[in-house]
C-alpha cells in the first residue's frame, strides 16, 4: 500500500534529464516552467515544450 507521501511525490512534475552531459531538470513552479542548468536558474517559460527547447538552445551555445 503507497503512502500518500509517495504518490504525491510520483506526481512532482520534475524532469531531470542530460542533454550533452549537463545535467537539466525542469520543474514546474505555479504556472510557469523553471529551467535549472546544473543547478543555478536559467529562466521561467510558459511552457514546458519550450523550456526544453531552449535548455537544448543554451546548451548549444555554451558548449560552442
Amino acid at each position: 500500500m503507497k503512502r500518500f507521501n509517495d504518490i504525491r511525490h510520483s506526481l512532482n512534475e520534475n524532469k531531470k534529464m542530460n542533454i550533452s552531459g549537463v545535467k537539466v531538470e525542469i520543474v514546474k513552479d505555479k504556472n510557469k516552467f523553471k529551467v535549472m542548468v546544473d543547478g543555478s536558474l536559467l529562466d521561467r517559460y510558459p511552457t514546458e515544450k519550450q523550456a526544453i527547447k531552449m535548455a537544448k538552445e543554451f546548451i548549444k551555445q555554451y558548449k560552442g
